[in-house]
């Protein structure tokens, strides 16, 4: 099955069931039909036509849970049935074209027909670039803060939306700030794919604190560089990296208006820097389960700015923390996780212990190699639940940067993502994962350096945990877990298309 486009790739994958429409899928017509498969700009045809798409029925990969019937948030959750609660048909792309009305060419490939394979252009390091090119960072995401989106957000939920007057415009940073807020666990309506206690402790997370939270990201990181590129009309441009793990002095060495713009004592971002004007969305809500079952009040209002970004970095509260968290993950830490074969292990969660995955994302210890939660001793001594990696980053930054859903407002965090990134590049390469997961280079782009590059990364100390052989069961049900969100139709049509090989793990992609 090809491509089902953008409206999947973007509001399904990416977990914004309520809210991220294609503005020409908006209108009366189109929302009373259910059909989103508009006739491009210069074409005659639905989705382009024989050889490049075409009309077709939606398949609905949810599977229900008989634990699900009885919660109400799910009842009332758009996202359930997504993209089947607000259109059954949409356009199947063909060869190598995608987008919502297959116009765009899947990842990694180029020309007008698609045909042409890209040569894969280097994300750098930020700390590396020229003065001209900061500047061109700095300019290009500003101007996709100031400019419209293709795509519109719901003001209201499916039952009470009374047509386009219900849908407004997003700019295209906004967008995928949007994007990141639904998908994540504190967003997150109390239901998910595991075992429940009652409806206050369990969660269902898109993109965080599961088997597809690099894989997610790297699918997103992709999409916001294709955005970034269209907005300024650069199509070589590419995001760049800050390695955390090698900063001066272990510290914020990218907060500078040089970069992402220096901060004064109390968080406030500096007037010279070019972010110091932007207003932040989403920020500061009700968590979305109240929105759709305490209160079924509305989605997050995009055109209501909600703050300015704040960043206070090496600040925290070190009684809540730990003395660890005020400075940056340390290039040892880094090096343990990498020594990781295994990418993932029952319960494929946030207390999975000897993972790969856990371990990067930050909620595993990077001396044991085991997940630890807070501990109190009977003296009354506590020690402070491990964040480590990419959760140690977020909450070191201490501000905007710290509340995860909605971290993306501050464009630190594409910086530090493209790092996460790197190292699961890193991790591909050294392991012999390439079989398995889709290079960086077959998606059209490389990194200018890896993590250790021209090392083994063959080092015995792996904390708590045995060496693990790198195919082992837990590689595989790692894998599994992720395909069943794929079939539950919220998290992983784009995150599985950067698996290779599919088919073998029983699964057929809706986006290639």
């Amino acid at each position: 099955m090809k491509a089902l486009g953008l409206l999947i790739v973007l509001a399904g994958c990416f977990g914004g069931g309520d809210a991220q429409f294609p503005r020409v899928c908006t209108s009366d017509g189109a929302l009373d039909s259910k059909e989103c498969c508009p006739v491009p700009p210069g074409f005659t045809e639905p989705c382009g036509g024989p050889g490049r798409g075409h009309c077709a029925d939606t398949p609905d990969p949810t599977v229900e849970d008989p634990a699900w019937k009885n919660i109400n948030a799910y009842k009332v959750d758009d996202r359930r049935h997504w993209p089947t609660v607000f259109f059954n048909r949409t356009c199947e792309c063909e060869g190598n074209f995608s987008g919502y009305d297959c116009t765009r060419c899947v990842w990694g490939h180029r020309g007008p027909n698609c045909e042409t394979k890209q040569r894969p252009a280097a994300r750098r390091n930020i700390r590396n670039i020229s003065t001209e090119e900061k500047d061109k960072f700095q300019h290009y995401f500003d101007r996709a803060k100031n400019t419209t989106s293709d795509f519109v957000f719901a003001l209201e939920f499916k039952e009470n939306i009374r047509g386009s007057e219900d849908f407004v415009n997003v700019s295209v940073y906004d967008f995928f700030v949007a994007v990141h807020y639904y998908a994540s666990r504190e967003t997150m309506p109390p239901y998910s794919t595991g075992i429940c206690g009652d409806e206050d402790d369990c969660y269902l997370d898109l993109a965080h604190r599961g088997a597809g939270f690099p894989t997610w990201h790297r699918a997103y990181l992709l999409e916001v560089e294709r955005a970034l590129q269209e907005v300024n009309g650069d199509p070589d441009w590419t995001l760049p990296y800050w390695d955390w793990a090698v900063a001066e002095k272990h510290q914020c060495d990218i907060c500078t208006n040089e970069y992402v713009g220096a901060n004064d004592k109390n968080g406030n971002l500096d007037s010279g820097s070019v972010f110091a004007s932007w207003r932040t969305i989403c920020e500061h809500l009700p968590p979305f389960y109240n929105a759709t079952h305490r209160n079924h009040t509305r989605p997050c209002d995009v055109t209501n700015a909600t703050g300015r970004l704040k960043r206070n970095p090496g600040h925290v509260d070190t009684v809540t923390y730990g003395e660890s968290l005020t400075r940056l993950p340390l290039p040892t830490e880094v090096d343990f996780a990498l020594r990781f074969p295994l990418y993932d292990t029952p319960p494929y969660n946030d207390i999975s212990n000897c993972s790969f995955r856990n371990l990067m994302e930050g909620y595993a210890d990077t001396t044991t190699g085991k997940y630890r939660g807070e501990i109190t001793y009977a003296n009354g001594t506590r020690v402070p639940e491990a964040f480590t990696l990419h959760n140690h980053v977020h909450i070191y930054m201490n501000g905007t940067m710290s509340n995860v859903p909605t971290a993306p407002n501050d464009p630190a965090f594409f910086l530090h993502h493209c790092n996460v990134d790197r190292l699961l590049e890193t991790w591909i390469r050294r392991h012999g994962h390439a079989d398995m997961f889709k290079p960086s280079t077959e998606l059209g782009y490389d990194y200018q350096d890896l993590h250790g590059e021209g090392t083994s990364g063959g080092e015995s100390d792996m904390g708590e945990c045995s060496t693990p052989r790198p195919w082992s069961w837990g590689v595989w049900l790692g894998f599994g877990s992720a395909v069943f969100f794929c079939s539950f139709g919220i998290l992983s049509v784009l995150e599985m298309c950067l698996f290779q090989n599919e088919a073998s793990l029983g699964y057929t992609p809706l986006l290639r």
